[in-house]
C-alpha cells in the first residue's frame, strides 16, 4: 500500500504560516494580546504560587528592636501553594473534493483558501476560551455599576478609578495593568460627557459637532486618567448557528462586561521537570509548542484534507488579582 502524503509530510510549513496570517479581520482579536503566554516543555505540569503576604511585612505584634545580647525575632510565614494545568488538544480540518482542485478558476489554491478558513475557525474558538476565563465572573470578583454607563448622569470615569483602588487593596498593593472591555460599553464611553470632557470644551468643537470621541482617544483618555497601560477591546464576532440554520452572529467578548486586573510582569521561570514559576496575575495562558497545519489525501485519492492542531490551556491564577464588571449598561 502506498505511503500517504500525511506520513510523508505530516507538518506543511505553508499552510501553517497562512494559519498564522490575518484572515480576515483578525486585528480585532485580542486573545494572544490579553495575558502571559508561557511555553511550557510539557504538556502537564505544576505553577507554584507565592503567598503574598510571606511579602506584606512581620504583621501585628512584632517589634524588631532588639535589647543589646536579645535573640532576633523570629518572624512567621505562610505556606505556597500549586496549580496544576494541562495544554488541552485543539483541532479542526476541512475537505477538499479533488474535483474543486482541478476545476477552480478562482485566484489562489483551494488549499490555501481552506487553510484560512480552517485558520479562522481555530482563532475564534481560542478567543473564545480566553473571553470564557476573563469575563467569568464567577473566577473573580464581581460588580455591578449602580448608575449604567448609558443612563443619564453616569460617570463611567470616575466608576473605573474608584474600581482601581479597590483592586489595588485586594492586591496588596499592585496597581492593575490591564483593562478589557466589551465593544459595547467601551463605544458607551465614547458618546459619555465625562469621558469627553477630559478631551476639551467648546473651542474643540466638543459641543458643537464633534460630540464622539474615536476609539484612540478614549483610550488616551483611560490611560492618563487611570494609569493603566494596556487596554483592549473584544470586537470579534462569532457565527453561533448550527450548519444549515441562517446566520446568528454575536460578540465573543460580552458586549457589556469590562475586566480590569493584573495580567502582565508574570516573569515566568519553566523547568524541565513541568514546574512553573510565575510572579502574581489573574491568569496565564500555557502554551505546549506553536500552531501547526498541514494536509494529506484520502487514500481513494478523491479528497484532500487540511488540519490545523494547537496545544494550550488558559487558566483564572489569582481571584484576587481582577475584577468583573457586568451589566454595565440598560
Amino acid at each position: 500500500m502506498a505511503s500517504s502524503y500525511r506520513n510523508r509530510h505530516p507538518v506543511d510549513e505553508v499552510l501553517s504560516n497562512l494559519v498564522v496570517e490575518a484572515v480576515p479581520s483578525d486585528d480585532q482579536l485580542i486573545a494572544d494580546k490579553v495575558c502571559e503566554t508561557i511555553p511550557i516543555t510539557q504538556r502537564s505540569g505544576t505553577l507554584l504560587l507565592e503567598e503574598t503576604r510571606n511579602f506584606m511585612g512581620a504583621g501585628a505584634g512584632l517589634d524588631l528592636k532588639r535589647a543589646p545580647g536579645a535573640s532576633r525575632v523570629t518572624i512567621g510565614g505562610f505556606d505556597r501553594s500549586s496549580l496544576t494545568f494541562m495544554a488541552d488538544p485543539y483541532s479542526a480540518d476541512d475537505h477538499i473534493a479533488m474535483e474543486d482542485i482541478f476545476d477552480s478558476q478562482y485566484p489562489g489554491s483551494e488549499e490555501q483558501r481552506t487553510a484560512r478558513k480552517v485558520a479562522r475557525v481555530m482563532k475564534l474558538a481560542r478567543e473564545q476560551r480566553f473571553a470564557d476565563v476573563l469575563f467569568d465572573s464567577a473566577a473573580f470578583a464581581n460588580s455591578t455599576p449602580a448608575i449604567k454607563f448609558d443612563a443619564a448622569g453616569a460617570e463611567p470615569l470616575t466608576f473605573l478609578h474608584e474600581l482601581k483602588d479597590t483592586l489595588f487593596k485586594a492586591a496588596h498593593g499592585i496597581n492593575p495593568d490591564s483593562l478589557i472591555f466589551g465593544r459595547d460599553v467601551f463605544r458607551q464611553l465614547a458618546r459619555n460627557p465625562e469621558i469627553r470632557g477630559y478631551v476639551g470644551a467648546t473651542s474643540n468643537g466638543l459641543a458643537s459637532g464633534s460630540r464622539i470621541l474615536n476609539d484612540e482617544a478614549v483610550i488616551a483618555v483611560l490611560r492618563d486618567v487611570l494609569g493603566i497601560p494596556n487596554i483592549h477591546v473584544g470586537q470579534a464576532l462569532k457565527d453561533n448557528a448550527v450548519p444549515g440554520a441562517a446566520s446568528s452572529e454575536a460578540y465573543i467578548w460580552n458586549g457589556e462586561t469590562i475586566f480590569m486586573g493584573i495580567l502582565r510582569g508574570s516573569d515566568s521561570i519553566v523547568q524541565m521537570s513541568g514546574r512553573v514559576r510565575a510572579m502574581p496575575v489573574a491568569a496565564l495562558n500555557f502554551e505546549f509548542g506553536s500552531r501547526v497545519s498541514g494536509q494529506y489525501d484520502s487514500t481513494d485519492g478523491l479528497r484532500r484534507t487540511v488540519w490545523a492542531d494547537e496545544y494550550h490551556t488558559v487558566q483564572a491564577i489569582d481571584s484576587t488579582l481582577g475584577h468583573v464588571v457586568t451589566n454595565c449598561l440598560t
